[in-house]
């Protein structure tokens, strides 16, 4: 018993000691941000954003206006690599099931080159107001670029 009673108040003292010690109560208690680094690539090497690609769609919104339910209607969305650097597009995926990311580009987009990325969206059991995104993954900054689709889906009437 007088083992574990001497080991715990070594214990308590050492606590007390770390914690008076380690509280440096003289600086100040504002934050700091000097610490924070989120590098945009794994590359030891700094990069400017004039050493970057860039991705300009001619268009991220299309308004679909009214589409009778059951309609599958395509959309494709024209990009350019403004930027100095290839172009690499990760992935392309949607907000929902009835919305396909069908064709986009699988190799890299040279500076200057442009591409495509073809979307389908199936009006199938979807009546009312529609609203569809599409995210495409790139290697630019900023890394991902949202599309949208908006059509209003009209169905067979209800009325009785």
């Amino acid at each position: 018993m007088k083992r574990w009673h001497s080991t715990f108040t070594l214990f308590a003292w050492a606590a007390f000691v770390f914690c008076t010690i380690g509280c440096d109560r003289g600086e100040s208690r504002s934050v700091s941000t000097d610490l924070i680094h989120i590098p945009a690539t794994a590359s030891t090497v700094a990069s400017t954003p004039a050493d970057l690609p860039a991705i300009a769609f001619a268009d991220t919104l299309v308004e679909l206006g009214i589409v009778s339910e059951g309609t599958q209607v395509d959309v494709v969305f024209s990009f350019q690599n403004t930027g100095s650097a290839p172009l690499i597009l990760s992935d392309v995926s949607t907000s929902c099931g009835c919305t396909l990311a069908e064709q986009w580009p699988r190799e890299p987009i040279q500076p200057g080159g442009n591409g495509e990325v073809a979307v389908r969206f199936d009006s199938r059991g979807r009546v009312g107001a529609n609203r569809k995104e599409v995210f495409v993954v790139t290697n630019a900054v900023p890394s991902t670029t949202t599309l949208v689709l908006n059509a209003e889906v009209i169905g067979p009437s209800t009325k009785e």
